[in-house]
């Protein structure tokens, strides 16, 4: 700010030009989650070429297939975004390139999920039984950790570089809490989509079995398969919205307090006593990570709405003083 003196002794400050240039790191963020999608790429790929079980040749060729082709796209768009390239960066950052290639990854991690999963396949879990009399109680539980973990790491990644995406190029505004906000909504979408499949899954390979579980195993089964397609279409529509900066408050709201109640009952049904997901695994992991997310989701929009609250009666407040003070030097005059 610069300053002048005139004959009379009065300063006067005039104002100085203090634009700044615009910021390039709208895209840096998603740097963190190809980064990371690369890391657990390399891991899950390293974790299936040593397992020695490995005896379906398909499903391995898929897994190293998907592994390595997502290894080599993470590995471009993490070294487009550090901008080492500027022919590179300008390619790739926040162009149709980049959400292409992360829509491909997306949908090469979303068909070969439910292969690695799938105990039968015995890839990264695989069917045990706990007999009691006359029901063999078969559960699926992790036996490959370092792949059941990466595996799920990688697509969790690479969901959010897309979403990412999405709402960059659809220039969608700050919603009710933000990115972190819809990012909750997202992962609710993924726990119940992993819910669903789970509880299809044991429906058609357990239930169907003579002895493969109990009457009452099965019967709480079907309420996590209907608390997952419920929070999976709400969580879906609920997470467009809030990624194009559309979202309601009070829609919000009922919405996460409705998945809230339902995960509470479905997580306590699904893991206890005679729940099918007993042993940790799919379907135990979903179950609370919907549990916990649906509270997450409901607790930041409690915390929104009394902050509005908040800042309401202190506007008020304020303006309440201001007015006085006013009345006052009114008085005085």
């Amino acid at each position: 700010m610069a300053t002048h003196s005139s004959a009379t002794g009065e300063t006067f400050s005039m104002p100085t030009n203090t634009t700044t240039s615009p910021s390039n790191d709208s895209g840096r963020p998603r740097f963190n989650s190809w980064a990371l999608l690369f890391l657990f790429s390399t891991l899950a790929l390293t974790a299936h070429e040593t397992d020695d079980s490995n005896a379906n040749a398909g499903a391995n060729k898929l897994v190293t297939a998907v592994s390595t082709i997502s290894l080599i796209v993470s590995a471009i768009g993490s070294i487009a975004h550090l901008g080492f390239s500027g022919v590179l960066s300008s390619m790739f950052v926040g162009t149709l390139i980049e959400g292409l290639l992360a829509l491909i990854s997306l949908a090469l991690w979303a068909g070969t999920l439910p292969v690695v999963m799938d105990p039968r396949k015995g890839l990264a879990q695989m069917y045990v039984g706990k007999q009691s009399d006359e029901v063999i109680d078969y559960q699926p539980i992790i036996s490959n950790a370092n792949l059941y973990f990466c595996s799920w790491g990688a697509a969790i990644c690479v969901l959010s570089v897309f979403a990412q995406y999405v709402r960059e190029r659809l220039g969608g505004t700050t919603g009710i809490g933000g990115m972190g906000y819809t990012n909750l909504w997202y992962l609710l979408g993924l726990a119940s989509v992993v819910v669903v499949i789970e509880g299809m899954r044991f429906k058609n390979q357990v239930c169907v079995i003579d002895g493969g579980a109990e009457t009452a195993t099965c019967g709480r089964n079907t309420y996590g398969l209907v608390t997952g397609i419920i929070g999976l279409i709400v969580s879906v529509i609920i997470s467009l919205f809030s990624t194009i900066g559309k979202d309601s408050a009070l829609v919000t709201t009922i919405s996460s307090f409705l998945c809230a109640i339902l995960y509470t009952i479905c997580a306590g049904l699904l893991t206890f006593d005679k729940g099918p997901a007993t042993y940790v695994g799919n379907q135990y992991l979903a179950a609370w990570s919907g549990f916990f997310l649906s509270f997450a989701i409901f607790g930041s929009v409690v915390k929104e709405f009394m902050g509005v609250a908040t800042t309401t009666a202190g506007n008020n407040a304020s303006s309440g003083d201001g007015e006085e003070e006013e009345e006052n030097e009114m008085d005085t005059i």
